[in-house]
């Protein structure tokens, strides 16, 4: 018969058990992988020599399923301004992972302009902006970016008079069509903060470039990009090549891995899809020719939270090839079965071990 003492044993080892594995488990499991991965994430670039400039990306993020997003020039129903003509663009992010917070998002893209944008992941702030700016006529604001400006000088114009309220959990990389480039953060006092392209490029990953404390900094995918662009020297070097072997040398494997890996020419109207043995292919789009194809798109009653004036908004989507594949929840669940399984089956040994040692 089994001793009071044996009882309380084992009572205390199932006890301490839980308390180790429970956050390793689900939910909790998943965020602290967010937590530990999202300084690596997300590498973006603008380069400029002479009349070439390319502006490139890695979306490092835990999801599959990415997608590209083509909406072309058309009448919407706002909701502050009612209908509004807004810009043709292809915009790129994920969906279908039953991720609410981040399915059907615009996380970059183009307009027929060859204004650019995607986003470095950063910890939230809190904005505290000019109540009497104008509203935004959408929960979907960087679109809207896209949809109502050309120039790097109108984006500026934009963040200064549209109101935004809560949180941010970014910087957001513009680039246009004459190589003007800006990332707009956050300061401490919740005002938004631009920083301004000086030099032939412009680099930004998962800490505030104006304020290093706010992120991850030092970022070493930072600092190896910094070095590759200021190799290159002469226009005919910038090419797309280079830009792809640039993001190849940046790019992650594991959770947060690249998902994709684009390069817009916002010169030329074109954007790249790089793939293959070190991003050595780079599939070719031409932005116009792609908008022009209206024929081939489909109408949604909404996108992007706008509504259609004639039936609903045309919209084209394409599926995006994944780089590098992940799967997070069976990561986590797998990790977190396997780790209580080794701790019962330590605990039982030594339990057996405690009562064939008191019988002898």
């Amino acid at each position: 018969m089994m001793s009071k003492k044996n009882l309380y044993s084992i009572s205390f080892i199932l006890i301490i058990s839980l308390i180790i594995i429970q956050p390793l488990t689900s939910e909790a499991m998943e965020t602290s992988i967010i937590d530990t991965h999202i300084p690596s994430s997300c590498t973006i670039f603008t380069a400029v020599i002479g009349d070439t400039v390319y502006f490139g990306n890695n979306e490092d993020y835990k999801l599959n399923n990415a997608y590209r997003w083509y909406v072309p020039a058309q009448t919407v129903s706002t909701t502050y301004f009612g209908y509004k003509e807004i810009y043709g663009a292809v915009f790129f992010g994920f969906d279908n992972n039953n991720y609410t917070a981040v399915d059907t998002w615009e996380m970059g893209g183009m307009n027929e302009f060859g204004l650019c944008f995607d986003a470095n992941g950063l910890p939230d702030v809190t904005l505290n902006l000019d109540v009497t700016s104008l509203y935004p006529y959408t929960s979907h604001a960087l679109a809207q970016v896209l949809w109502d400006c050309i120039t790097v000088e109108e984006v500026i114009a934009w963040y200064q008079n549209i109101k935004w309220s809560g949180t941010f959990g970014c910087q957001t990389h513009y680039a246009d069509s004459t190589g003007d480039a800006v990332v707009v953060s956050v300061n401490s006092t919740g005002q938004w903060t631009f920083t301004r392209i000086d030099s032939a490029f412009f680099v930004s990953t998962n800490f505030n470039l104006e304020n290093v404390t706010h992120g991850h900094y030092p970022c070493w995918r930072y600092e190896k990009a910094t070095q590759m662009l200021n190799d290159i020297t002469v226009e005919e070097d910038l090419n797309v090549s280079t830009c792809a072997n640039i993001l190849y040398a940046v790019h992650q494997e594991g959770t947060y891995s690249t998902k994709y890996s684009n390069i817009c020419d916002p010169v030329n109207l074109e954007f790249y899809f790089n793939s293959g043995d070190e991003f050595s292919v780079s599939e070719k789009f031409n932005l116009t020719a792609i908008l022009a194809e209206t024929e081939s798109y489909e109408q949604k009653s909404s996108f992007f939270g706008v509504t259609g004036k004639y039936g609903g908004v045309l919209v084209k989507t394409e599926k995006i090839d994944i780089q590098f594949e992940t799967n997070t929840n069976t990561t986590s669940e797998t990790t977190g079965n396997t780790l209580l399984t080794s701790i019962l089956s330590i605990s039982l040994s030594v339990l057996v071990f405690d009562i064939f040692r008191k019988r002898k």
